[in-house]
């Protein structure tokens, strides 16, 4: 398969760095926005393994596991052909 856009790497390091961005708006949330803390707290353990409270060490494995999310579903978009035979995503 050939993903040709800008490269696996290239883009999944872009959609890494954009999971990692979002997560840290969502850590920001939490602290700027304090209402159901706990559901917070409850949905990053359900997400992240290891997550134990809103420590350096969590958000730590949360920023790799979101980082790492980001080269598995590339993988998987290019392993299901949706961008086609030639790597192009274009519609015809």
């Amino acid at each position: 398969m050939n993903h040709t856009h800008g490269g696996f790497w290239k883009d999944s390091n872009k959609i890494g760095i954009f999971f990692v961005l979002l997560l840290i708006l969502c850590l920001i949330w939490y602290a700027i926005h304090p209402v159901a803390r706990d559901l917070h707290l409850q949905l990053y353990q359900i997400s992240f393994a290891g997550f134990s409270g809103m420590n350096a060490m969590s958000i730590l494995l949360a920023v790799v596991q979101v980082y790492v999310w980001a080269y598995i579903l590339v993988g998987l978009w290019t392993l299901a052909g949706v961008c086609g035979k030639g790597g192009s995503c274009e519609k015809k």
